[in-house]
């Protein structure tokens, strides 16, 4: 695909000309590309990705609407090497953690809580259904002071539909976390201010 400058001697031509060059924006670029009817297979394999794909972005938009959230899946979408957004991060994540486990469990939200130390929790749902997350397995939990830099602090199960990590730092800090499971994250990468422990 071309990057363009003034496509057509214009600086937003859109559309296809004469069934060869289509002419687009994306992701605010401008670009030109042969035209391609696109196919549409109808294969088992495709309509099960397409059922699939079709069901996370339902989950997402009824199960995992939390605004902090969300914000943390945008923060994750920035520091990964695709131009994507914070939508497209989580439903990636979500379609290919759901394809061999559909019910495995993402965080809903999360916030910092004192507890014995300072840490921060994660209420998890599942997937499929949006009832309380109960994967079973430890979760990794990866901190750090920049959202670029995380390393892994440790790892924790889902207790009564939550995660909470270990003492992350000092009364005060500003941390960033996530937390992943098999290499893939379950969350985005949320920033908090460690709370005092009790």
């Amino acid at each position: 695909m071309a990057k363009l400058k003034a496509p057509l001697l214009s600086l937003g031509a859109t559309g296809k000309l004469a069934s060869t060059l289509v002419f687009s924006t994306w992701k605010g670029l401008k670009t030109a590309r042969e035209y391609v009817v696109p196919a549409n297979p109808q294969s088992a394999a495709q309509t099960t990705q397409r059922t699939l794909f079709a069901d996370m972005v339902a989950s997402w938009r009824n199960y995992f609407t939390d605004a902090t959230m969300r914000t943390a899946w945008n923060l994750a979408a920035q520091v990964g090497s695709k131009v994507q957004s914070g939508f497209n991060a989580a439903i990636s994540a979500m379609t290919q953690i759901a394809a061999s486990d559909p019910d495995a469990s993402f965080a809903q939200s999360a916030a910092a809580v004192g507890a014995a130390s300072q840490n921060v929790a994660w209420t998890m749902k599942n997937v499929d259904d949006g009832a309380t997350g109960d994967e079973s397995g430890d979760f990794e939990v990866w901190v750090g002071t920049a959202p670029d830099s995380l390393l892994l602090n440790g790892t924790a199960a889902i207790s009564g539909g939550t995660i909470t990590s270990a003492d992350l730092g000092d009364e005060g800090d500003v941390v960033y976390a996530q937390i992943r499971k098999d290499g893939h994250p379950r969350s985005g990468i949320g920033v908090y201010t460690l709370l005092a422990g009790a």
